[in-house]
């Protein structure tokens, strides 16, 4: 069987690359996140134990730029298209979902950053390579209180997803003592300024995401540093880091393009498992056609094909939601139309819809997969896990999410 990367038709478009140069340079990232496999696979268990990938593993991804896809060229970076941080998310999720999401966390808030904070504070917070390594942690506990030169701010944050190798966190808080003081402040902290808590342990899956929590112990944030309006704005038709690195990529809207990469590490997880079941099949013998290996039954064919064309289909719907994101934020810079809540939400939906497909997936292989093949150690166990993990994420709600997408809906004013 040949194990490939099956890749859906129209590649470039999918990744919403305007400028020619930047083929080459994507295809290099991607091919760098794709060598990762090996070594991540062989590191699994470790990286389990660990609660993150290895130093190792980081170093190889500094070296090949992988923290730098977003990142602008201004600084340091490569400013690709957010579909090429998707797919790389994609790629070292199939080595590993744990270590795929603590990449994806950590890396993919270059366009937070760069989207909203003043040129000054951005040029430190890059450095002179453009790295920027940041969970962005939405607080419900701790305290951000106004003082004379900032903000200060207590608390333990639980699962900062992304850490173990930050150089940055940021942090979405209640802001409190100012006229401010009935919205939020979001604020960029420098690595200095926080601890990282060595509690990661003990979680069902996802146990290489390095979810640590993250202590703050009465900091104060400059006011250059905090963002108080203008995060997030549903009027806004261009942003900071839109203006300043003339490229729309830097609009901002989380609600638009966090989905994107939490979709990418599922379907990533579930290309892991079809490798997995791919081999399964490969090397044992049937049950029902006496003599006949399973990839000559028809009931194993039926569940690798249904899975294949599942886990395509994934794929497509979460580059498809980060290229929505592109897309709108283009119009939005480029001809002054309305980036809508209803917009945000839509490119959720394809996101949420692309992990929907891709745990129904692992869900029908870890069943075909046999026992055996799923005990203690194994790696279909092991994706089954990260799966599951994955479902309880409070953005991958089914129910939930589907009443804010009804409610956004109806709530446009552009809908007939």
């Amino acid at each position: 069987m040949p194990n490939a990367d099956p890749t859906p038709v129209d590649l470039w478009s999918r990744y919403e690359i305007e400028r020619a140069d930047d083929v080459a340079t994507a295809t290099r990232v991607i091919e760098a996140a794709q060598a990762l496999r090996e070594q991540l696979r062989a590191e699994q268990s470790d990286s389990e134990r660990r609660g993150t990938y290895s130093p190792a593993v980081h170093e190889r991804m500094r070296e090949s730029d992988l923290y730098r896809i977003t990142a602008p060229r201004r600084f340091g970076g490569l400013q690709l298209p957010l579909p090429v941080l998707t797919k790389s998310v994609i790629e070292i999720a199939r080595a590993d979902p744990g270590s795929g999401w603590c990449y994806a966390l950590g890396a993919g808030h270059q366009i937070t950053l760069a989207s909203y904070w003043p040129a000054d504070v951005q040029a430190v917070a890059f450095g002179p390579r453009g790295e920027f390594i940041a969970p962005h942690n939405f607080a419900r506990t701790g305290k951000a209180l106004k003082v004379d030169d900032g903000w200060l701010v207590d608390g333990e944050f639980p699962f900062g997803s992304g850490v173990p190798y930050s150089t940055h966190f940021l942090l979405t808080i209640a802001a409190s003592g100012s006229d401010a003081a009935d919205d939020s402040v979001t604020l960029l902290l420098e690595r200095a300024e926080y601890e990282v808590l060595d509690d990661w342990s003990g979680a069902f899956g996802m146990k290489a995401s390095g979810s640590n929590a993250v202590r703050v112990s009465g900091v104060v944030v400059p006011d250059a540093r905090a963002i108080i309006r203008g995060f997030d704005d549903t009027d806004a038709t261009s942003t900071v880091g839109s203006r300043l690195h003339d490229d729309p990529l830097y609009f901002g809207r989380t609600d638009g393009y966090h989905y994107a990469g939490l979709a990418a590490v599922i379907v990533g997880t579930a290309r892991a498992a079809f490798d997995e079941f791919e081999r399964i099949v490969t090397t044992s013998m049937s049950a029902n056609i006496r003599g006949a290996g399973k990839a000559d039954d028809p009931v194993y064919q039926e569940v690798l094909g249904g899975a294949l064309a599942s886990i395509d289909s994934a794929e497509t719907l979460a580059l498809a939601s980060a290229g929505s994101y592109v897309r709108a934020a283009r119009r939005a810079v480029r001809s002054g139309e309305t980036f809508t809540a209803l917009d945000a939400s839509r490119m959720a939906g394809l996101a949420r819809t692309a992990g929907a497909l891709a745990t129904a997936a692992i869900d029908e292989m870890f069943v075909y997969a046999g026992t055996l093949n799923v005990s203690d150690g194994t790696r279909m166990q092991r994706y089954f896990r990260d799966s599951s993990m994955f479902r309880t994420h409070g953005r991958q709600l089914p129910r939930s999410s589907a009443s804010q997408l009804a409610r956004d809906y109806f709530a446009d004013s552009s809908v007939a």
